[in-house]
């Protein structure tokens, strides 16, 4: 039996800043220039399964232009992405720091952002940001987060895991495995919008919340084996007793 420990990060908004990039990426493929507001609400709602096509509704960009120029977007962001995204400061070293907490934990990147799919991409990209220190064993990219970790974990290790997410969709993922979900405050979504009592304003608090967790395992593992009792039996120093040989 596995003692892995997975703690599950998402992506973009919790591990990197990709506002910069979506942002160049509509202004150079469809002249429109978009405050992060609206890029962070688009985020939310591509976020939440069955709206990556339907949100787009909602924003002034015309749907015939987008489907037109679907490939020149793609283009751009694997291009921009690659160029411009970087890591949240102290993430880096706040991952080493969570690593070393305990042997058992795995670090596992889950992602819908479609680049990470592509392997060559994804080692290129994972290159630029750790350099030769990538402290993640996997990473899992698609377009359903729960059905990734669903069919590759085992329920046993998922249920020792954690969710550090920056958007509701990563709450309601965490629910669903029923799982801590960490929601941090840094990324797309306000403290309010995140249905979750484990809030992170800071990147070094992760360390902390993780170190919790990990004793929170070790005190349900303690009340289990609490739980068995075995029966006292004192024995009479005139009692005799006999080597039966079967």
């Amino acid at each position: 039996m596995s003692d892995s420990i997975p703690i599950f990060f998402d992506f973009g908004g919790t591990l990197v800043d990709t506002l910069e990039v979506t942002r160049r990426v509509f202004k150079e493929a469809l002249g429109k220039d978009f405050p992060s507001s609206k890029i962070k609400q688009m985020y939310k709602d591509t976020s939440s399964k069955g709206q990556s096509m339907s949100m787009f509704f909602k924003y002034p960009v015309n749907p015939v232009k987008l489907l037109v120029k679907r490939n020149k977007l793609v283009s751009l962001q694997r291009e921009i992405f690659m160029e411009v995204v970087e890591l949240y400061p102290q993430i880096q070293e706040t991952l080493e720091k969570i690593k070393k907490l305990d042997k058992n934990i795995l670090l596992i990147m889950v992602t819908q952002n479609p680049m990470m799919e592509n392997k060559e991409d994804s080692l290129k990209l994972m290159k630029r940001l750790f350099g030769d220190n990538n402290p993640f064993d996997q990473i899992l990219a698609g377009e359903d987060k729960l059905e990734l970790i669903v069919h590759n974990f085992d329920p046993d290790d998922i249920a020792r895991g954690v969710f550090v997410g920056d958007l509701p969709n990563d709450v309601y993922v965490s629910e669903m495995l029923r799982i801590p979900c960490f929601g941090v405050t840094w990324g797309y979504s306000d403290p309010g919008e995140l249905a979750t009592p484990f809030i992170v304003d800071e990147i070094p608090e992760l360390v902390e919340m993780i170190k919790d967790h990990l004793e929170d395992l070790e005190e349900d593992t303690s009340e289990e084996i609490g739980e068995i009792e075995f029966e006292e039996i004192e024995f009479d120093d005139s009692d005799d007793f006999e080597l039966i040989s079967e």
